[in-house]
């Protein structure tokens, strides 16, 4: 077991970049190994979050789903029927292992998308709430990169 698969990334990155990037001799093998310490920073960071993160979303995107559930709306063409907005506010993931909360995150990303192509052209704002929603899904998985 790696107690902090976070930190221990974050530090192999690190130690790449502090001591055997200087040591290379030519500029593709410095960039080469730049690109493997960006990586190793970025994977230290969502490892951190990435089940956090998903599953704010996922609750986001139900408030979303449950309102749209709710809405008295004309015209439902595109939008995913009421079945599916109930069945997918009852999901939760079958275990909190990383694959199942993608399996999971994905299916509310693709009714998320469906719910946002008919709200840019039927309710603007719902539209708008589409849109903050994934100003903080960006948010809360940008990567703090240092720059060496």
């Amino acid at each position: 077991m790696i107690p902090s698969p976070g930190q221990t990334l974050t530090d192999i990155a690190v130690r790449i970049a502090t001591h055997l990037m200087p040591a290379l001799n030519s500029n593709f093998t410095q960039a080469d190994s730049g690109l493997i310490t960006a990586l190793l920073l970025a994977f230290g960071q969502d490892f951190e979050r990435a089940i956090y993160n998903r599953m704010t979303d996922i609750d986001e995107i139900k408030t979303v789903c449950a309102q749209v559930r709710e809405s008295p709306i004309d015209d439902r063409s595109g939008l995913p029927s009421q079945q599916e907005l109930d069945d997918f506010m009852q999901q939760t993931p079958t275990t909190l292992m990383l694959a199942d909360v993608n399996e999971l995150h994905a299916h509310a990303m693709e009714l998320l998308i469906r719910i946002h192509a008919w709200a840019e052209n039927h309710d603007s704002d719902l539209d708008r709430q589409v849109w903050r929603l994934l100003r903080h899904h960006c948010e809360r998985n940008k990567f703090d990169l240092p720059v060496f």
